[in-house]
């Protein structure tokens, strides 16, 4: 019996155990602790014939740790013919190769896979498993690392124009004209502030307004959010999506204003834990008022906003403190 057949009978009508944690872009060694964690209690807990998925989410992608073929027999099918064409007939066929896949969330980005060892050699020698799983696993994570970078650029260059664009109209008004439009007074010399500021929201609500639209097109669809959070899978990526959200308006602030002064963004950094955990203690009031009102249509674009501008503006008054008032 070839692996393809074994891990077919294996895996019929059995469930898949699953984990996951999400991956903080800030803290390779916190990553590494949970992936250990996870993966240990999984082999002291299971056997090595058990189907599983540790699933690592991060800003713009997930990697998948599993049995290969664990989603499509056909990977292993063509595993086990490119074995026998590299090695000649295939001597290890009771052993399930070890896969870490990855899965980029983001248009034309390729999903890759690494096969690091067997689900065999996961049990019988953790140790000596685990750090191929790793290195895998944070080559794909600076991978991931790579196109949140390449999103915040893009984000920093549309800043520019849109700064430009406010300067220009607010500059073109009087004083009195510009209290009127913004409902208060706002001095020429204050002038060019207000438009990088109001640049840097109109970025943040890019970010925004891209997460709720992932959260109610992919996540609610023909749904209801209480439906949503009924469900184990659906609620853990609504958690994803917000901590996802929450790093994406960070590096943003962190690419504009830390990439050349290495003392502001050590101190963005610094504020990162009080502001995601408020951040979640708001997000998680606001969705059990969400849960509680049963017949009405939950509107994601201004639930987003409402958790995540007062976060944005935090980290602007942050630079400006930091700058003496200026940005």
């Amino acid at each position: 019996m070839d692996a393809q057949e074994q891990l077919n009978r294996k895996y019929t009508n059995s469930s898949i155990y699953t984990s996951a944690f999400y991956a903080d872009p800030d803290d390779a060694l916190d990553n590494r602790a949970k992936l250990f964690e996870g993966l240990k209690s999984f082999t002291m807990n299971q056997h090595e014939d058990s189907p599983f998925c540790l699933q690592v989410m991060s800003t713009n992608s997930e990697i998948n740790v599993m049995p290969l073929g664990l989603l499509d027999l056909e990977e292993l099918k063509n595993y086990e013919q490119e074995q026998r064409r590299a090695k000649g007939l295939f001597q290890a066929g009771d052993e399930i190769p070890l896969v870490v896949k990855y899965i980029p969330h983001v248009k034309d980005e390729e999903v890759k896979q690494t096969v690091v060892t067997t689900t065999q050699e996961l049990f019988a020698d953790f140790n000596t498993a685990f750090p191929k799983v790793w290195a895998a696993v944070n080559d794909y994570l600076r991978d991931n690392q790579t196109l949140l970078n390449a999103i915040e650029a893009d984000l920093v260059a549309d800043f520019a124009d849109v700064y430009r664009e406010y300067q220009a109209n607010f500059t073109q008004m009087s004083a009195s004209e510009r209290q009127k439009a913004l409902g208060f007074e706002l001095k020429d010399e204050e002038l060019d502030h207000f438009a990088r500021f109001m640049a840097d929201m109109h970025e943040v609500q890019a970010v925004i307004f891209s997460a709720a639209g992932f959260v109610k097109k992919e996540l609610v669809g023909e749904n209801t959010f209480q439906e949503v959070m009924n469900d184990n899978i659906r609620r853990s990526t609504f958690f994803w999506v917000l901590d996802n959200t929450f790093y994406e308006v960070l590096y943003y602030f962190l690419t504009h204003y830390g990439q050349e002064n290495a003392k502001l963004a050590k101190h963005l950094r610094h504020q990162k834990a009080t502001l995601i955990s408020n951040m979640r203690n708001d997000a998680f009031k606001r969705a059990q008022k969400e849960l509680s009102a049963v017949d009405a249509t939950t509107d994601f674009e201004k639930y987003f906003t409402d958790v995540y501008i007062p976060v944005a503006e935090q980290l602007a008054a942050e630079v400006d403190k930091f700058n003496g008032g200026t940005k």
